[in-house]
């Protein structure tokens, strides 16, 4: 049994304690495994073990884990286990049928030093090098390009630290990219010069609860539209203004846990 899966069990049976979300989360997931092919599911557990995998080639940078290969924690192997494990039936314009990824959408809201940055940074790198997806563009966005820039230079520092990355990338300022193809990872934000344009393979939008409006959420979801299976990935602590971004997002999330 994997840790993800392990984990699942042991917050149902209560030896794990968890919140009610994250109950109804584990839930979900052990209701989709008995039903979910009724509706076109599929769970491929060996996508979700490559994408877990993938962060044993990553190290930490900075602080007293520096130079430790990352190692992540059962919960964060659940939210990695479910994103990229899980498939949805769809068909080409020849009527092939595809499995493609379930979710487009991924909201994680945790407290401070949790280690959601690192998460985020290994997602985009994984986006970027080993999601199979012919010219990936990956942004790291926030409402300023500085702090976009805190999620991208710690994936930046991860695949300089990384051999068998650092053989796949080219690592510029503001820009990791694989050569010979038209694959990068930057950070991008409101106060851009422009943010017209884009062909969004995925987009990991830092610190949701200081985004004022749904700008540059929306401006990135729209970018996605030519691309066979986008990502939204959207990490944040909590905010306390309740007619922003983050609280939509997650009021929304709560109403899919709840089944409303």
């Amino acid at each position: 049994m994997s840790v993800a899966e392990r984990y699942v069990e042991d917050v149902l049976s209560g030896k794990q304690v968890a919140c009610r979300w994250v109950r109804l989360a584990c839930e979900r997931h052990k209701r989709d495994l008995d039903t979910g092919a009724e509706r076109g599911l599929s769970f491929d557990e060996t996508d979700a073990r490559k994408a877990i995998a993938f962060f044993g080639l990553l190290k930490h940078s900075k602080g007293e884990w520096a130079g430790r290969t990352v190692v992540l924690e059962p919960w964060q192997q659940f939210i990695l286990w479910s994103l990229f494990g899980w498939k949805r039936r769809e068909y080409d314009d020849a009527g092939r049928e595809l499995w493609t990824r379930r979710f487009r959408t991924s909201y994680l809201e945790v407290a401070r030093k949790n280690g959601k940055t690192t998460v985020a940074a290994g997602v985009g790198l994984f986006l970027l090098i080993a999601d199979g997806e012919p010219g990936a563009e990956v942004y790291s966005a926030a409402t300023k390009r500085d702090q976009a820039r805190i999620s991208h230079s710690e994936a930046t520092r991860m695949a300089k630290a990384s051999p068998p990355i650092r053989r796949q990338v080219t690592v510029f300022k503001d820009n990791i990219n694989i050569p010979g193809t038209a694959s990068k990872f930057e950070p991008l934000g409101r106060d851009a010069d422009s943010m017209d344009g884009l062909n969004v393979h995925a987009a990991l939008i830092d610190e949701v609860h200081a985004h004022k409006t749904r700008d540059v959420w929306d401006l990135l979801e729209t970018a996605t539209g030519a691309r066979r299976q986008p990502l939204m990935f959207g990490i944040t602590t909590a905010g306390y203004d309740r007619q922003s971004l983050c609280f939509q997002q997650h009021e929304y999330t709560e109403k899919v846990l709840s089944g409303v």
